[in-house]
Parts: structure tokens; sequence; C-alpha cells
């Protein structure tokens, strides 16, 4: 009886300890907080959705998306700008959003969460958008911990005092591709603004994404504050939104003032968008009948915002370019070779 009783008593601890490990698993994996960029990692290009907040209804979708770039297009237009609500809001984009109040690209960094560029097709003309702006920026690193079940927003009036609570959690519309999802299900996530002195600043957020993941954005979003309840409402979604304006208009670099001498090198200062993170650098010899273009070696100061200082060695210089000659400076970022930049005055290089 003994040998045989041995072994159950191990069989039962090991499973004991299983199980532990398991539950422990289970709670690390429930407490780790949730962030939008998990989802967005997974988007498809041309996924969308259509919300509406106040008076005003705007159609989002995903126009790039890779480790280095998401790039997303906004679309609003005034409720009373239209007669009635289109069936299809894919041939309303295709017949250029009549009515639309603004429409826009904005590229944002995935891995910062940062704004990188934004451009209002609308206006013709680049914005400057903060971060505190962006609702997706924001959204994307925010850290967001689940909503239990018994915690949700329920249907209904509370109970009375000591009665218990039998009402059903309250869950919002999933309209997809015009269509209305019935009994959809949906994981709720709960979490506060940052304090970047917006008028969502400090409050409470809830969230309710779909749990089939077929969009990567929020169905719902809730702010909670001391006077009032505001709210994101989803009316459409979809894939394959049509395509009216194939890329983000680009900005080129600008050389901004003179160059600067030192002992050892000659410093260009540039203004140059966020999204260039590397250059070519080339001088122009004008002196000749045919332009020779030449390879500057070069290194690359970040400063603060959008300015950098491009260094070159002058032993570099000296043995590249020629002494009298007049040259021109040509930069192209690396990847972006349509964005390139020429200053516009030659200058005279003399050999040290």
């Amino acid at each position: 009886m003994a040998i045989v009783s041995k072994p159950k008593n191990n069989y039962d601890q090991r499973m004991k300890v299983w199980l532990g490990c398991f539950l422990l698993i289970q709670i690390v994996l429930t407490a780790a907080p949730f962030r939008m960029k998990e989802r967005i990692e997974k988007a498809k290009i041309g996924d969308y959705i259509v919300t509406e907040a106040g008076k005003t209804i705007t159609v989002l979708a995903i126009r790039a998306n890779t480790p280095h770039s998401l790039i997303l297009e906004e679309i609003s237009v005034p409720t009373q700008n239209l007669k009635k609500r289109p069936d299809s809001w894919p041939d309303w984009v295709k017949s250029n959003a009549p009515g639309h109040s603004s429409w826009s690209m904005m590229e944002i960094d995935p891995q910062s969460g940062q704004v990188l560029e934004c451009f209002s097709f609308s206006r013709s003309a680049w914005l400057q958008l903060s971060q505190k702006e962006s609702l997706v920026a924001t959204l994307l690193y925010l850290p967001m911990t689940k909503v239990a079940p018994e915690k949700q927003r329920k249907i209904g009036p509370p109970p009375m005092p000591g009665e218990p609570d039998f009402r059903k959690n309250w869950v919002p519309p999933l309209v997809f591709e015009g269509k209305k999802i019935e009994s959809p299900h949906f994981d709720v996530y709960e979490t506060v603004w940052p304090a970047d002195e917006s008028d969502l600043s400090n409050q409470d957020v809830m969230l309710y994404f779909d749990r089939d993941k077929s969009l990567p954005f929020p169905f719902w979003i809730q702010v909670q504050t001391s006077h009032a309840t505001a709210a994101l409402r989803l009316i459409d979604s979809g894939k394959n939104l049509p395509v009216i304006h194939r890329k983000i208009p680009r900005r080129v670099p600008e050389f901004i003032g003179l160059p600067r001498k030192t002992d050892n090198r000659l410093l260009l200062n540039v203004k140059s968008p966020k999204y260039y993170k590397q250059f070519e650098l080339y001088a122009i010899d004008i002196t000749l009948k045919e332009k020779q273009i030449l390879p500057i070696p070069h290194s690359l100061i970040h400063g603060e915002g959008e300015w950098k200082t491009v260094a070159i060695e002058l032993d570099d210089l000296n043995a590249t370019l020629e002494s009298e000659h007049q040259y021109h400076w040509l930069l192209i970022p690396i990847g972006f070779s349509d964005s390139y930049t020429e200053t516009d005055k030659p200058f005279v290089w003399t050999s040290s």
C-alpha cells in the first residue's frame, strides 16, 4: 500500500505546483497593461472607422503601417453639411467626400507615438500638430487596464441598497460595412489621460475594443469628467477604404543661415522634418562647363526639434574640392530622393 500511495501523493503535489504556476501566469498576463499599439501593429492598410462626436463625423483610415511609420487619413464633415448620411462611406470618399470641412494625413512614429508630419489637403498646407492634438498618437502608448465585467457600465437604474444587481452590461453598437452586428463582444479598458493641459487632461477614459479584433481602433470612447460624460461613438467601420490621395506630401530640408568654420570642421545648419534620418551630401562644381557632383563625407548632429547640423571635416573638403572653384551644396534625404534641397547662392572654396 505504501508503494502505491507514494506516487499518488507526488502526483497530487506536482498538480498543485503546476496549477499554482498556471494561475500565477494568468494573474501576470491579466495585470500587464495593454496598449493600443499592440492592435495597430496588426492592422491592414485600408482599415477604417467612421465616428461621431458632437456635430462632426470623422472617417479615419490607415494608409501606411510599418515598424517605423504609421500614416492615418482623416476626413471630417459637419453633420449639417450632409442632407442625408451616405449609404456607403467608401462611395462617399470615392466621390471626394462632398461637404467635408477638413481632409488630412498624419504620420506617427509607432515606436515613440510622436507626430512626425501632418498635411491638410483641404488647405494645401502642412500643419504644425502638437502631440496633445492627436487622439490616436496619445492613445498608442497609454497603458490601459482591463475592466472586470462586474465594474462595467450597466443597463437601467441601479438596484436599491442591499439588493443584488442583475442588470446586464451595456455594450455599444458595432457596425461593419453598413451592417449592424448582432450580439457583439467587447473588451473594455480604462486609462487616465496624461496631464497635457488639453481638455482631456487627467480625465478617466473608458474604451471598448471588439474582441474579435476585426479593427484596431476602439468602437467607443467615453470620458468621465466631474461635470459631464462625453463620448466618441462609432457609426460604421470596414476594410479597403478607397484611395484618393496616394501619399502624404513631404517637406524638403532647408539650409539655414551661413556655414560656420571651426579649427577642423565646417558646420552647415539645417532645418529638416524628423522623418529624415540620414542624408547624402554633395558639392556641385559650377565653375566647369560640365558640372561635377562630388560626394562629401559628413556626420550629422541632431539638435532640438527639427534642427540638425551637418559637420564636414576640413581635411575631407581640401582633398575633394578645388581651390577658388564655385560650388553649390546639395542635400538628399536617404530614401526620399524627390525631397532634395540645393543652396541658391554659390560659395567659393579656398583651401586652408
